[in-house]
């Protein structure tokens, strides 16, 4: 019962933090701020938390996990390879679109860097290890038979080399979410990454 109450405050504060992260960013969010919106003290806070940095990390682990989960939902959907590569672009790209502010956070040139870097290869090995079994699976499957089955790893860490490029891209030029292109963009690259 305790650990479910602790879950419970652990959550609206991350909730509440993440409002503030995107309103105002990290380095101008206080916990005094963040105690406030969640109508808690902040000596509450730092019993869940050590540092404002350390909510930070939990908000965007909790992002992650929510768009990953809504991403695997919409993959798994789809029969062949193209169409799963396809649908996971097109998801990632509108969930981290609506991250953006999360993202560029992350990289505030204030921010330390080491967090920043770790941070990121560590989201990358997930999703690299999620694109290797969708890779695998359409090799066992005889979908992929161009390929050789040691070079799938390459072939995803490929992908996400041109994928999360694209992504990048679009957020720090602030593009507009264009869906028909995003759509046009990711049918031209699966299409081509199977001829």
């Amino acid at each position: 019962m305790v650990r479910e109450k602790d879950e419970i405050v652990k959550t609206e504060i991350l909730e509440q933090a993440q409002k503030l992260f995107h309103q105002y960013g990290l380095k101008k969010t206080t916990m005094d701020e963040i105690a406030a919106a969640c109508g808690k003290a902040k000596s509450t806070l730092y019993h869940y938390f050590t540092s404002k940095e350390e909510v930070f990390d939990a908000v965007i682990e909790m992002e992650l996990t929510n768009l990953r989960k809504q991403v695997k939902d919409k993959v798994e959907q789809q029969k062949s390879i193209t169409d799963k590569l396809k649908t996971y672009m097109v998801e990632f790209q509108k969930g981290s679109l609506c991250m953006a502010n999360v993202y560029r956070i992350m990289n505030d040139a204030n921010y330390e860097q080491r967090n920043t870097k770790e941070r990121f290869c560590k989201m990358m090995e997930f999703e690299k290890s999620y694109l290797q079994r969708i890779l695998f699976d359409a090799y066992d499957s005889g979908e992929c038979r161009n390929l050789q089955k040691d070079d799938l790893p390459l072939m995803a860490e490929l992908f996400l080399a041109g994928y999360f490029g694209t992504v990048k891209y679009m957020i720090l030029t602030a593009e507009n979410y264009d869906p028909e292109k995003l759509e046009r963009m990711a049918e031209i690259f699966t299409s081509k990454l199977f001829e």
